[in-house]
């Protein structure tokens, strides 16, 4: 199926930093990972 790069951009690069950090700690506390290690094991690339 492969990673949705475009709705990634659109939920994470268009939030404020205090919004990136409540869905990140929402994340974690619905399924016990780590959001920003696993969006970076998912892209490479031009978004490294």
């Amino acid at each position: 199926w492969g990673t949705d790069e475009k709705a990634i951009i659109s939920v994470l690069a268009h939030r404020t930093a205090a919004q990136r950090s409540l869905i990140r700690q929402l994340y974690q506390q619905l399924y016990g990972e780590d959001l920003i290690k696993l969006v970076q094991s998912e892209l490479s690339g031009p978004f490294e």
